[in-house]
């Protein structure tokens, strides 16, 4: 019964700690009062840290972008190299076939003999015709 007597007395709150009661719950009445009114409307879609919204035509969530596809966006080739690290030769043939095609195409941008020495007669045909023009238009 003592034990009985000691738990009622710890459940009584002091006298101060019912007005500190009473002003917390003041003080939830004016914080519920100031806040705002939210409309909430059918179908629009609540964005997900990580997700796109609107992302395709129908402004469907995407997920976001794996692993893989970032790794290729920031290295491209390296989730090859992780996944196959002895394809050694694959890699050698694709280096030499880009390098030797880089050396076409450069090859082909540089002028011939021929378009050298077509450029330079027009040149020399529109620098006479500019002198005639000029030697007429002084008699």
């Amino acid at each position: 019964m003592l034990s009985l007597f000691f738990s009622f007395l710890l459940t009584i709150q002091p006298p101060d700690s019912i007005a500190h009661d009473k002003e917390l719950a003041a003080a939830d009445s004016i914080a519920a009062d100031t806040l705002q009114e939210v409309t909430v409307r059918a179908g629009r879609h609540i964005p997900l840290p990580g997700m796109v919204v609107g992302g395709s035509k129908d402004g469907a969530v995407v997920a976001p972008p794996s692993l893989s596809a970032i790794l290729e966006k920031l290295s491209p080739g390296l989730t090859d190299k992780i996944m196959h690290p002895f394809a050694f030769r694959q890699r050698k043939k694709e280096g030499r076939r880009k390098r030797s095609l880089k050396a076409l195409e450069d090859f082909d941008k540089v002028k011939t003999f021929n378009d050298l020495l077509r450029e330079a007669y027009q040149q020399q045909l529109l620098e006479d015709s500019l002198e005639k023009k000029l030697f007429e238009q002084q008699q």
